[in-house]
């Protein structure tokens, strides 16, 4: 194969990996990749997906944004949704919660704002169990 072939076909194959769908990414030191896909409005989570700690990040086919799924004292969960409703900026985990890239608006583990430009508090869901998976109803 000569260099432009081989260019074209590495092109190809990048733009083909590109455009397919990525089912799941769960981020959890405890568990690895496992698919998670939204089903009647209903995200479910494998309870062992939280490990040992008290978050757990899932994205899945159906869901716009990943997920952070805490762990309360009281054993309730929540789930946080990880997109700053300030600029719809990408937020990351920090000590004691969580922090926006763009413009450094702060969030708690119960997703109220700590510090702005951010006004409004996260996009929150409600998480329920069934004993063996947290169901989280993303509708």
């Amino acid at each position: 194969m000569d260099r432009r072939g081989f260019l074209r076909s590495s092109c190809q194959a990048c733009a083909a990996i590109a455009l397919a769908p990525a089912l799941v990414s769960m981020e959890s030191c405890a568990s690895g990749s496992k698919m998670l896909a939204v089903e009647n409005g209903m995200l479910t989570v494998p309870m062992d997906t939280m490990g040992n700690g008290n978050t757990a990040i899932v994205s899945g086919q159906g869901l716009a944004n990943k997920l952070m799924i805490v762990k309360r004292a009281d054993g309730t969960y929540t789930a946080l949704e990880l997109l700053c409703p300030h600029k719809q900026g990408p937020l990351k985990e920090v000590t004691g919660g969580l922090e926006c890239d763009w413009h450094h608006s702060r969030f708690d583990l119960e997703g109220k704002v700590l510090g702005g430009p951010a006004k409004q508090d996260l996009k929150t869901y409600p998480v329920g169990s069934d004993g063996k998976n947290l169901l989280v109803k993303v509708v």
